[in-house]
């Protein structure tokens, strides 16, 4: 398998691994809100803000190395 393949490959998988965590983020941000009446809303809010944090990280970086196998 060629080099640019592999690559290509890499970076599919990190953009794959972003889609659950984009639909998880938001759910678990808003249940947050939902539970304003506990002290723990505030931990879940927290862990929703980092997985959505993370999505980014893992789309943005699955793009990048798309990009990098296609042009380089």
């Amino acid at each position: 398998m060629s080099d640019s393949k592999q690559l290509l490959f890499k970076g599919l998988k990190y953009a794959i691994g972003a889609i659950p965590l984009m639909f998880l983020g938001p759910i678990i941000i808003h249940n947050a809100f939902m539970n304003k009446h506990t002290w723990i809303h505030y931990i879940v809010l927290g862990v929703g803000i980092i997985i959505c944090f993370t999505a980014a990280y893992l789309l943005f970086k699955g793009i990048q190395i798309i990009m990098k196998s296609l042009f380089d």
